[in-house]
């Protein structure tokens, strides 16, 4: 069997991955997370027929149209946190059922 030179690896050549391994590089360690920010104001949603459809109007202005029937309601909001060291952001979209 013959190898070929360009095809073979060399061991001197392999680069290996640090087995240290720090999440944020400036810190050597853990993020260290700032205060959130908002990026969407709260909002209400309207769930009719199990989610069938969704409104972002109350239920009365449907009350008149037999076929949808209101669910729940639901409230939801969207965050942003940045890493207070290397500036690695997160978002978080956050939603609560309201019976």
């Amino acid at each position: 069997m013959k190898t070929m030179p360009n095809k073979t690896i060399k061991d001197d050549n392999v680069k290996w991955f640090s087995k240290k391994k720090y999440p944020c590089k400036r810190n050597k360690g853990e993020h260290e997370w700032g205060e959130p920010t908002i990026l969407h104001k709260p909002r209400v949603r309207y769930i009719y027929n199990e989610g069938s459809v969704s409104s972002p109007n109350p239920p009365d202005k449907y009350s008149d149209i037999e076929e949808l029937k209101f669910s729940h309601a639901e409230v939801s909001i969207m965050l942003e946190t940045r890493c207070i060291h290397c500036g690695k952001k997160a978002s978080t979209f956050i939603s609560y059922k309201i019976k």
